[in-house]
């Protein structure tokens, strides 16, 4: 039996193979070109930076030249990673990526920190944690709208400046301080409620390392004791504040703790 042979399907499959051996010869032309193109000129984009000015871009710049001028050198000779990490090295950064376009052109696209609490320690001392848990100093040049925490803490800026950039699951010799992560827990908690971020002014961490609020509104103090359980007994002081004190007065107790599962304890001025 004779196998009937199908010339115009084995016509289209080599016009597919020699199409696509074309494709790839000039996409590798093309990035060979590409590769010798000098820099032609850097540009340095801020993503989603929350309006916060710790740098601008000619401090970037600045970072990104620190090893040698970049324009007019081969795109193809431009270490991006190492670029990364150079720009990475300003604590105000959080995150960066750098890549060549078509015309010889480097795109340096970055985010900035963006801190949530201001810590101000027992020696006066201050410095940032953002909203990674990351710990940032504090600028000369720009200062943030932030939650401040001060009283009781003994941690230094120092002492939290380790390994900023570093995966926390690559960090093994990273501990973070019971009470510095009490802090930060609490902070992302009131940061990321739009509620209780209006109306609270301060975290105080008091002499038995208890956490306290001091809110906006009102002359007391609330004692949370520990983060444990933070969403149930902020939920049950929103209905003590709902139920209570828009009834009673809100200048009628100078502590409500809210250290007991379930209960809400008062004491009177």
């Amino acid at each position: 039996m004779k196998t009937k042979i199908n010339f115009k399907k084995i016509l289209t499959i080599s016009g597919w193979v020699v199409l696509s051996v074309g494709m790839l010869a000039l996409l590798g032309f093309v990035n060979e070109k590409q590769e010798q193109l000098k820099c032609t000129e850097v540009l340095v984009e801020m993503k989603g930076d929350m309006g916060h000015e710790f740098v601008d871009k000619n401090d970037v710049l600045k970072l990104a030249n620190s090893k040698g001028k970049l324009i007019g050198k081969s795109v193809g000779t431009i270490n991006t990673a190492l670029l990364e990490k150079i720009i990475l090295s300003n604590p105000f950064i959080e995150d960066v990526e750098v890549y060549s376009a078509i015309g010889g052109i480097l795109h340096i696209d970055l985010i900035q920190r963006n801190p949530i609490v201001r810590i101000i320690n027992k020696n006066d001392e201050q410095y940032y944690i953002d909203q990674t848990g990351a710990f940032m100093p504090v600028s000369d040049r720009y200062t943030p709208p932030a939650l401040v925490a001060n009283g009781f803490i003994f941690n230094t800026y120092s002492e939290m400046n380790v390994n900023i950039g570093t995966p926390k699951s690559d960090t093994a010799a990273l501990k973070i301080p019971r009470t510095i992560e009490q802090v930060y827990v609490l902070a992302h908690f009131l940061e990321t409620d739009s509620f209780w971020s209006a109306n609270t002014e301060q975290i105080y961490v008091n002499e038995f390392q208890e956490l306290e609020l001091i809110p906006r509104v009102g002359d007391h103090r609330i004692l949370l004791g520990d983060t444990t359980n933070l969403s149930e007994k902020m939920d049950n002081l929103f209905v003590f504040y709902r139920e209570g004190l828009n009834k009673m007065g809100w200048n009628k107790y100078s502590i409500i703790n809210l250290k007991y599962k379930d209960q809400v304890v008062c004491t009177k001025k």
